[in-house]
């Protein structure tokens, strides 16, 4: 029986890019405890975590289970050694069910040569059932909801019977009633005497959930706090150091009545499906506005992004630019027209990983590649963005990659773009950065529309919100007085419709 998983003088230092992720740290996680690891982007979290799966080596210092000190050549001997880990993007095959995405590479066999697929959804449902999930085993993970498929990822780990279990961002893109679920089996696993790790920039929820704090910098260990002796004004110090965050007054209110887009009751529907993916959806982009769409997963707010960016195609309705009717055109000719998006998923769709950073930054100005290393410069300098011009871009931590995709967009938009979960993932000062990004563009007249899974960021950002539940616009709030969370929160379950 394990009792605890600890680290002693541990360091790594990246020479491709120079960095010293890790610096001589020591701590401990014990069984039956939630411990949160918190700092900024590049503090060192990820690399840590890393090490205790068996996916980054140390240069220096070992890793102990109890007394006993370990050496993972991979994140395969770490599963054997009951660790397990949930990325902040799923490792799920979609058009597999659920129960194959669970037992896949350690699947049952009859007679030593066939798989038993009875015997394999039995003890998934099995499973899923101990602890009152509401799935089945036999649904195709592509139906699922993101809260869901965050699920299956933790009924992964337990099926392979690991005793501590790290989360990497775990709620970044889930909706408040899904990180909410996803904190009661957290909760839950630890009353069964598991080890949580849990890797997050939220306050809330590290105060909240956690029992541990460890608050790592710039790869250094600053502290260890139970999380009943601290605060979040304490914490956010910690994490940040002496530099200020600051938080502008803002004023929810737009600037002009001239319109840049128009969505006329836009319908979409798979011809597979009867059921619409988005229904009568109708709204009025203004210049000098800030336009919020929110919703829990599943309900279509994935869809919207899709229409905006150009990659998925109406069934009915229309969508005007500028008067100029834009309805059939597709994400490069969007682009061309001056269509500034930053997408969800900054890593597959925002970015191309394996090209530099300043092929990245240059991506829209082919006629100036004679300036790649200028333009770049620019950029790197303006944004504050922490990384070399030829540094591969997917070696740039989360919140850098953030940063300049934000860079690159803001330089190719004319008058409108789209922001869809601009923060998820990011430290304090890279969501400061951001939001003030985005406030900057409203004073500039330029509109935005914000698709957001963090309630927190709509409501102190947008001048208006739209609740969308089951494909249709449910509700729409004015954010010129008082909003309640709980309130959104209760028309986003479709609690408050008739």
């Amino acid at each position: 029986m394990i009792n605890s998983i600890s680290v002693k003088n541990v360091s790594k230092f990246y020479k491709s890019v120079g960095t010293l992720a890790l610096n001589n740290i020591s701590t401990s996680f014990k069984m039956g405890e939630i411990t949160a690891i918190a700092g900024e982007n590049g503090a060192g979290k990820s690399t840590l975590v890393k090490m205790l799966f068996g996916l980054v080596k140390p240069d220096q210092g070992e890793i102990f289970i109890d007394k006993n000190p370990i050496n993972f050549k991979s994140s395969q001997e770490a599963i054997n050694n009951k660790i397990g880990m949930v990325f902040q993007h799923f490792k799920l095959i979609e058009e597999l069910t659920i129960a194959q995405n669970i037992a896949l590479t350690i699947e049952k066999k009859k007679y030593h040569f066939f798989t038993d697929n009875n015997k394999i959804i039995e003890e998934v449902q099995s499973l899923i059932d101990k602890y009152n999930f509401k799935l089945n085993a036999n649904t195709l993970v592509k139906n699922l909801t993101t809260g869901e498929k965050q699920v299956v990822e933790i009924l992964k780990m337990l099926y392979r019977e690991a005793e501590i279990l790290i989360f990497d961002e775990p709620t970044a893109i889930l909706s408040e009633n899904e990180a909410s679920k996803l904190f009661k089996t957290i909760k839950h696993l630890k009353s069964k005497n598991k080890c949580i790790i849990l890797i997050t920039h939220k306050l809330k929820e590290i105060l909240n959930v956690c029992d541990k704090v460890i608050i790592l910098r710039k790869g250094n260990l600053i502290s260890e706090h139970s999380t009943r002796e601290i605060n979040e004004e304490t914490l956010t110090k910690l994490m940040i150091g002496d530099e200020e965050i600051l938080n502008p007054s803002i004023i929810h209110k737009r600037l002009s009545d001239n319109v840049v887009l128009e969505f006329k009751d836009i319908s979409l529907k798979k011809h597979s499906q009867d059921k619409y993916m988005l229904s009568n959806i109708s709204f009025d982009l203004h210049q000098g506005e800030i336009l919020g769409f929110c919703a829990v997963s599943g309900n279509g707010k994935g869809v919207l992004e899709a229409v905006l960016g150009g990659m998925m195609t109406i069934s009915s309705g229309s969508i005007l630019y500028n008067k100029e009717d834009i309805t059939t055109l597709k994400a490069p000719e969007l682009r061309k027209k001056g269509l500034a998006f930053v997408p969800s998923d900054r890593n597959f769709y925002g970015s191309a990983l394996s090209a530099s950073l300043s092929e990245n930054l240059i991506i829209n100005k082919r006629n100036l590649l004679n300036q790649k290393s200028k333009i770049a410069k620019g950029f790197i300098a303006r944004y504050s963005i922490k990384g070399l011009e030829n540094q591969k871009m997917g070696t740039l931590s989360g919140g850098n990659i953030q940063k300049a995709i934000v860079a690159r967009e803001i330089d190719n938009m004319r008058d409108y773009i789209v922001f869809s979960n601009p923060t998820w993932g990011l430290d304090l000062k890279s969501t400061n950065f951001i939001h003030s990004k985005i406030l900057e563009l409203k004073q500039q007249n330029k509109a935005i529309i914000l698709l957001s899974s963090d309630l927190d960021e709509i409501i102190k950002l947008s001048d208006k919100i739209n609740v969308i539940f089951e494909g249709k616009i449910c509700k729409t709030f004015d954010n010129n007085e008082e909003i309640s969370k709980k309130e959104i929160g209760k028309y986003m379950l479709g609690k408050k419709l008739t």
